[in-house]
């Protein structure tokens, strides 16, 4: 893939991101697609133990280290045991609310390397009891129907506790208003598709500075790519590229995260209290490249940054955060003029963050 010329290119990105199925611990696939995907842009690429996927652009030697970071895993489930019916139970990878994926497409990968779709199962309305009826589903009872009548059959299937579940959603844009995008994993196959596309415009430009692109693995359970790739790169400066959850749907809680408002900084999570000194100057770099940009509190969720900012000695970090409806579930739907922002705001960062500007927000 090449620059995305406009909004409409920065989906068919997006999209071909969404559609990979890339879990928590299993994010080989989208390592693979990133690098195949910028392979021309003359960065160099390695992993750390953890298997995030560093991507390096060397600039002035002087010039303060950089981490950007975005997570490449999505949330899903794995076998935690067959019923004696054979109805697969599960064991949640991250954060999913079970009413979410009810009556969907579920994936079995088996230990033999088979695919096995299905349903994840509940009981029809029909015939709920007044207690199931009014109270939302738990995990305990949440399954996967594959079609099996006993775990004798699931055995010769070669399923095993501990085999992968992934959710399954359609990628669309909406045709009443193609700025809106949705598929699944859009958290956060967004943020790869803002380093993708900022790893891409770098080719040929001098940056003042060492260069971090990172996908990260294991956000959704713990933001354990970002301790230990912050851990490697020892950077100066860190910056997580997220999604962060949208106010702007009916029955949400009071907030000012929406769809097409352009990139949110998020001032402060349960994880992260932003460095004040880097949200000021990216927050004027947005205003004066004219970039859409807001600032946020979170009322949810967390990032990479709760791990970026204990890097060796303290690393001041920021979050940039692109808000999504219907996070963690099988289809989430997000803005392409957010995306874009973020995309042009890093692009900025970069080629403008030198010696200068890294004395500007230190502490030392």
């Amino acid at each position: 893939m090449a620059i995305a010329k406009n909004k409409n290119e920065i989906y068919k990105i997006l999209k071909s991101y969404m559609e990979i199925e890339g879990m928590s611990r299993y994010e080989d696939d989208v390592v693979e697609a990133l690098k195949k995907n910028t392979e021309k842009s003359g960065f160099k690429y390695s992993r750390d133990g953890m298997g995030s996927l560093i991507m390096n652009k060397k600039g002035d030697p002087k010039g303060p280290k950089i981490q950007i970071a975005a997570h490449m895993d999505e949330v899903g489930f794995l076998v935690r045991e067959v019923t004696p019916k054979g109805m697969i139970l599960l064991s949640m990878v991250g954060g999913v609310w079970p009413a979410t994926v009810i009556g969907t497409e579920g994936i079995l990968m088996s230990s033999k390397g088979k695919r096995y779709s299905g349903v994840f199962g509940h009981t029809s309305i029909h015939i709920m009891t007044d207690s199931q009826f009014k109270n939302a589903p738990l995990l305990k009872e949440l399954y996967l129907d594959i079609g099996l009548k006993s775990l004798k059959e699931a055995e010769k299937l070669g399923i095993e506790p501990g085999d992968r579940v992934q959710m399954s959603g359609q990628s669309m844009q909406l045709k009443a208003n193609p700025d809106f995008v949705a598929g699944k994993s859009m958290d956060n196959r967004a943020g790869i598709t803002v380093i993708d596309q900022l790893v891409q415009r770098l080719k040929g430009k001098k940056n003042p500075n060492d260069l971090y692109v990172v996908g990260t693995v294991q956000e959704e359970v713990g933001t354990r790519g970002a301790r230990t790739s912050v851990s490697a790169i020892e950077p100066d400066v860190a910056i997580a590229i997220d999604t962060c959850a949208s106010h702007d749907t009916p029955n949400a809680i009071k907030g000012i995260q929406k769809l097409g408002n352009g990139i949110a900084i998020r001032i402060k999570d349960g994880g992260t209290m932003m460095d004040p000194k880097l949200v000021d100057y990216i927050y004027k770099l947005a205003k004066k490249k004219k970039i859409p940009v807001y600032k946020f509190v979170a009322q949810g969720g967390g990032t990479d940054a709760a791990n970026l900012q204990f890097g060796k000695g303290g690393v001041p970090t920021i979050a940039l955060s692109i808000p999504q409806r219907y996070l963690h579930s099988p289809i989430g739907m997000a803005s392409l003029t957010d995306i874009k922002a973020a995309i042009d705001l890093l692009e900025e960062f970069v080629l403008n963050f030198g010696s200068k500007e890294m004395k500007s927000i230190s502490y030392k």
